[in-house]
């Protein structure tokens, strides 16, 4: 007969290894860019109850097909705004969206009219809290998208305080999209 004395640390030790395990699993990064053969359209957004806002005038935004403003509620949180951006290809989407990504999210991003490339919803990229824009303290506006994602021929930015908090909302409204992905 087994004495419980020792049937407790191995059950212990066999709880912390399936724990480590499941939360190795649960904690993969989303990429912040995932190639995929799959063309994406608004309407896969529409799908999973995407809110749209505004779509944006692409004109002066190389090779987009269409770009959109809204929003989407992740599970367990408050609505978060989006900007996806569209392209033909995965490869269109790397080549001549990313700079423009860049500089519209993120600590270094582009948000005066005299310095960003593709001003089309400019203020949508702008943090506000209490009705004012937001600012560092030093009076300089600050970027409501903490990062973006390259996803497929999507450009998604992703509000969050910072690009962590920014990929993972874009890797929760991914997951809704393309639940096949099941990306973390």
């Amino acid at each position: 007969m087994i004495q419980v004395r020792h049937l407790v640390p191995t059950v212990l030790a066999v709880l912390a290894i399936s724990t480590i395990a499941c939360t190795s699993t649960e904690n993969e990064k989303f990429n912040k860019i995932t190639p995929s053969e799959q063309i994406f359209s608004i309407e896969d957004f529409k799908a999973i109850r995407f809110k749209i806002n505004t779509e944006y005038d692409v004109s002066k935004l190389p090779s987009a097909s269409s770009a959109w403003f809204g929003f989407w509620t992740p599970e367990g949180t408050v609505a978060k705004e989006y900007e996806l951006r569209f392209y033909r290809s995965h490869e269109d989407a790397i080549k001549h969206g990313t700079s423009y990504a860049v500089e519209g999210s993120g600590d270094t991003a582009l948000l005066d009219e005299e310095d960003a490339k593709w001003d089309e919803g400019l203020k949508d990229r702008r943090a506000f809290f209490a009705g004012q824009v937001g600012t560092h303290g030093s009076g300089s506006v600050q970027p409501l998208y903490g990062g973006y994602a390259t996803y497929g021929n999507i450009i998604l930015l992703c509000e969050g305080e910072n690009e962590s908090q920014a990929l993972d909302y874009c890797a929760a409204l991914m997951n809704a999209v393309d639940p096949q992905s099941r990306v973390h």
